[in-house]
């Protein structure tokens, strides 16, 4: 079931291996006028609020009442950012993962190959085979913004960048798609029925492995999918 994700994690094993503190603190704003540093968080303009990331309330699990978009104005991209060219050879992490991925020999834009033009890309999500690199980006299984809403908001600033670049979470889709499933939990997006069982279980997979809390109505479709998968 994960064959075709742990091929790409032991290809993809070495981009990854710069300090990842410098991009500690934002280089921007978020919504609320504000911005996380380290354990710490910073108004920058009239009527910012403070977020309910460091109370003392919080170092217990969210409630079923808990309003997850509350959080949502306090995520900032920049704490989560993942499409840079970490080893410096003029391709991003997009462009890796399209070489890594095609199925044929890959053609570029220019002459020191750092933007990819065509290939062939299957989309786990549509079922559907791209040629043009331009049509799909990057999804990540489980969104940045559901990430910090339930939960990652408390992370260090190294853990965030570890998840938005963890390859177990990101995935090759059709834009049209991601813009389908946008922040969305497993209640309210699935992909194709073929790829649900393998889908659910990465969502299962990475939620353990960064302690995140899924909402319960997550958890629920989640559940419901696996009913019908085949045992691992």
């Amino acid at each position: 079931m994960f064959k075709r994700t742990c091929l790409l994690i032991t290809s993809t094993i070495g981009l990854f291996s710069i300090p990842l503190l410098v991009f500690g603190h934002a280089g921007s704003l978020d919504q609320n006028g504000g911005h996380y540093y380290g354990p710490s968080y910073h108004c920058h303009m009239t009527a910012c609020e403070m977020p309910d990331t460091f109370d003392i309330g919080r170092t217990r699990r969210d409630s079923l009442f808990t309003d997850y978009r509350e959080r949502e104005k306090f995520f900032n991209e920049d704490d989560w950012i993942y499409e840079i060219d970490f080893d410096e050879d003029c391709q991003s992490t997009r462009q890796e993962m399209l070489i890594l991925t095609s199925r044929t020999e890959v053609r570029y834009t220019n002459p020191r190959n750092c933007i990819v033009r065509t290939g062939e890309w299957f989309d786990e999500y549509t079922g559907e085979l791209f040629t043009v690199a331009v049509q799909i980006d990057i999804d990540h299984v489980i969104p940045r913004l559901y990430a910090h809403t339930h939960g990652g908001d408390r992370w260090p600033p190294d853990k965030k960048i570890l998840f938005a670049n963890d390859p177990l979470n990101m995935m090759l889709v059709d834009k049209a798609e991601i813009r389908r499933k946008r922040d969305r939990g497993p209640d309210r997006y699935l992909p194709r029925e073929e790829f649900q069982c393998e889908y659910v279980a990465l969502w299962d997979a990475l939620a353990d492995k960064y302690d995140l809390q899924l909402e319960s109505r997550d958890k629920s479709a989640i559940e419901l999918v696996e009913r019908d998968c085949p045992e691992l």
